[in-house]
């Protein structure tokens, strides 16, 4: 059973579960309630790293989405309704959200998914007297998360609009351009990336990463670049309706991510 508790006092339509086991992992998640007020229900988000959405005495890295100004500013100006379902994420959240491991026989990405979907979101659904059914439905996530919100929706398909910023590729490279040929074609994809990315490694690419792979390796920030690309790419050999944005300058944080993330939402 899941209880749910105010998040913080300075969000009063936010709020907090208590954990929940992973047991596989032997670790736990949150899951964060958002519902929209005086506005009735219009879009399902389901968000991953739900940490880095409200609060920045929250958030994993010290950046955040302000998500909930995002949220209630479009509400004020357009007639719809955010009910947002989160899922915090841990520090196992390397092998939590690689959908597409290398090293490991066990998919825990996959069950992490199943578990949300069937255990989880009908319960919170239930419990907040929200009708899945019509519902426009949206799934996203940023980095890891991008690779999650992807493999959701292929796993998933009524998850049919995924925003996917500045995925990170890498992880599951090439399983993730290889799995893109399962994603619904009635999917919507939104994806992005910057220019100035390649900082997240911490090495010359050349030195981590097969020379191998059909990538950029020429700079980090190119090799990046290039790895989103091909996604979009895939995407676009499949005719999947695909929104990419390039942002020049963009870094890998939510700072950079959030006007991108808004336009997206604007946009399904």
């Amino acid at each position: 059973m899941l209880i749910f508790s105010e998040y913080d006092n300075s969000l009063i339509n936010v709020f907090s579960s208590q954990p929940v086991v992973d047991i596989q992992l032997e670790d736990t998640n949150c899951f964060l309630v958002r519902f929209p007020r005086f506005k009735q229900v219009t879009h399902l988000i389901l968000a991953y790293d739900a940490e880095n959405l409200f609060l920045k005495s929250k958030s994993a890295y010290g950046s955040f989405f302000n998500f909930e100004k995002m949220l209630s500013d479009l509400e004020e100006k357009n007639d719809v309704g955010y009910f947002v379902i989160g899922v915090t994420s841990n520090i196992s959240r390397k092998k939590q959200y690689n959908p597409y491991p290398r090293l490991q026989r066990e998919n825990f990405a996959t069950a992490h998914i199943n578990n949300i979907m069937t255990m989880y979101l009908p319960r919170i659904l239930s419990d907040y007297d929200v009708d899945f059914d019509f519902l426009i439905k949206i799934v996203m996530g940023a980095s890891m998360g991008g690779l999650m919100s992807l493999k959701t929706s292929i796993m998933y398909p009524l998850f049919n609009n995924v925003v996917s910023l500045s995925p990170a590729f890498w992880f599951g490279y090439p399983g993730i351009v290889d799995d893109l040929s399962n994603l619904s074609h009635f999917s919507v994809c939104n994806i992005s990336v910057g220019t100035k990315e390649g900082n997240v490694f911490g090495d010359k690419v050349k030195n981590i990463f097969p020379n191998t792979w059909d990538l950029d390796f020429s700079s980090n920030d190119q090799f990046y670049i290039s790895g989103v690309e091909k996604i979009k790419d895939k995407l676009l050999e499949r005719k999947i309706t695909t929104n990419y944005v390039s942002q020049d300058g963009g870094e890998h944080n939510e700072n950079y991510w959030n006007p991108i993330l808004k336009d997206f939402l604007v946009s399904i």
